[in-house]
């Protein structure tokens, strides 16, 4: 077991490593203007000289704090709010529209609006990243308890059940797959959203504001290394939920 996962770890740096390579040599060749398209080294470089300096860890940490903050407010209340929708039939039908439709307006598009309520600064972008946190990930909850398996719960009714019982023991666990599928979604635009917001709302640090000052200093190999941290947390982000939704739901 330990053979196969000391295996697994050189695959996983298969693809990044040829990038890395191939990025090099089209560099060398110049066809693009080396300004813009800068080496693959000259990017590493960067990225090791803001890591070991400590210039990045300001912006990494405000990130993270305001991505781990949107997606814990928008989680509890999308949960709640898929609860309510999936509990009561006039709660569904009279308000699963109007989730949809909200769902479909492009987080972007709501910019002026939250600044006009929280003003320009972090509490805006974390208002309006869990928001599209919540609207992203109560539908999939809802769905998916209202889609259990009826012969499950036929059989936890037989079995004397209580109805809190049949939500914890039945409904919640056969939801499971689809919340983690709209949770890992929900997340990914959560993370779109707090990056938009650090460029264009006035924040005070985030590595969306780090992205738009190396931008107006012209600073292009600080530009791709950023980009390649922001490629991590995402990439990360996305891998952390894979694991737990395979350790919780084992029989998917």
């Amino acid at each position: 077991m330990r053979e196969v996962k000391s295996m697994q770890l050189p695959r996983i740096l298969v693809f990044p490593a040829i990038a890395l390579v191939a990025w090099q040599a089209v560099a060398q060749t110049r066809v693009f203007d080396p300004f813009l398209f800068p080496t693959a080294f000259a990017v590493l470089e960067k990225l090791f000289e803001l890591v070991a300096s400590g210039a990045i860890l300001p912006d990494l940490a405000s990130t993270l704090a305001k991505l781990g903050l949107s997606l814990a407010i928008g989680s509890v209340l999308g949960v709640m709010l898929g609860l309510l929708l999936a509990r009561w039939e006039f709660a569904f039908e009279s308000l699963s529209p109007a989730a949809d439709f909200v769902r479909g307006i492009p987080g972007t598009a709501l910019f002026p609006l939250f600044m006009l309520f929280f003003g320009v600064g972090d509490v805006t972008t974390v208002a309006l990243a869990a928001w599209v946190c919540v609207f992203y990930l109560s539908l999939p909850v809802c769905r998916g308890l209202r889609a259990t398996n009826p012969a499950l719960i036929a059989v936890a009714k037989s079995l004397k059940k209580t109805d809190l019982e049949i939500l914890l023991q039945v409904r919640a666990l056969d939801a499971l797959p689809r919340v983690f599928t709209g949770f890992r979604i929900a997340a990914s635009l959560t993370l779109v959203v707090v990056m938009l917001a650090d460029m264009f709302l006035g924040a005070q640090a985030g590595l969306g504001k780090a992205l738009i000052d190396a931008a107006y200093t012209y600073d292009v190999a600080k530009l791709y290394a950023v980009i390649i941290v922001v490629g991590v947390i995402g990439y990360s982000l996305n891998r952390g939920i894979a694991v737990v939704e395979k350790k919780v739901v084992h029989w998917k």
